[in-house]
This record gives C-alpha cells, sequence and structure tokens, in this order.
C-alpha cells in the first residue's frame, strides 16, 4: 500500500522547467522563497535553491546579491534556452557537417522552409 501523502517524483527536467516558467512570470528579478510559493510551496527551499544553482550552472538564470541572498532572473526566453541546449549538443560532437547534415535531413518541408527563410534574414542583415 502507498503513502497517499507522497507524490509522484518529478524528474529534474521538468522541475527546472516549472522554475524557469515561475521567473518568467515575475515582474522582475525574483527570491527563491518567491518562486517557492509560486509553485505552490510543495517544494523544499532548497530544493528550489538547489534547481536554481544548477539553472545558474547551465546559463538559464542569471543572479544577483542583494542583502543576504539571491535574487534570479531568466537569462532567455523558451527559444533562446532550446537554442542553447542544441549548439550544447552541436559543440559536443567532432563532426558537426554530419550532425547538421542529420538533423536538416529530418525536417519536415514546413521546417525546412523555415530554416531557409531564417537563414536569408540573416544573411541579408550581415550584407548592409
Amino acid at each position: 500500500m502507498t503513502d497517499p501523502r507522497q507524490r509522484p517524483r518529478r524528474g529534474q527536467g521538468e522541475l527546472e522547467a516549472l522554475v524557469l516558467e515561475a521567473l518568467r512570470a515575475a515582474d522582475g528579478p525574483a527570491t527563491a522563497g518567491w518562486v517557492q510559493e509560486r509553485l505552490g510551496g510543495d517544494l523544499a527551499y532548497t530544493t528550489v535553491i538547489t534547481i536554481l544553482t544548477r539553472l545558474l550552472g547551465k546559463g538559464a538564470v542569471t543572479r544577483e546579491r542583494v542583502g543576504r541572498s539571491f535574487v534570479w532572473t531568466p537569462a532567455s526566453d523558451q527559444a533562446g534556452l532550446a537554442a542553447r541546449k542544441m549548439r550544447k549538443v552541436l559543440d559536443a560532437e567532432s563532426d558537426r557537417e554530419a550532425v547538421l547534415a542529420s538533423f536538416l535531413t529530418g525536417l519536415g518541408p514546413d521546417d525546412e522552409r523555415l530554416l531557409r527563410d531564417l537563414l536569408d534574414q540573416a544573411h541579408g542583415e550581415g550584407e548592409d
């Protein structure tokens, strides 16, 4: 029999996403206590600090000392965070061309067209 007070264990990625979502909802830099309250208080304060520290190490948040504690701010939006993850994966591979070629062949026609348009825009901006 299971204890009804026990909640299913969440994965690290899920907790990080929840913390980032809470930070994005803030009007400005937020304390770990504010994040904990925003998440309904079901996470221990130390857990919130651990998640924020991991996110800091990944470059997903920044922190600034205010008094004796820190306030935290998301470093980028969801798209920027996804792009950072993609670059990290690409940087870890020795054959960048093969990785990019494999990525491109897996794109659907709409995504391929979007990528071409974005590349054209980026090249056009560099020519000004």
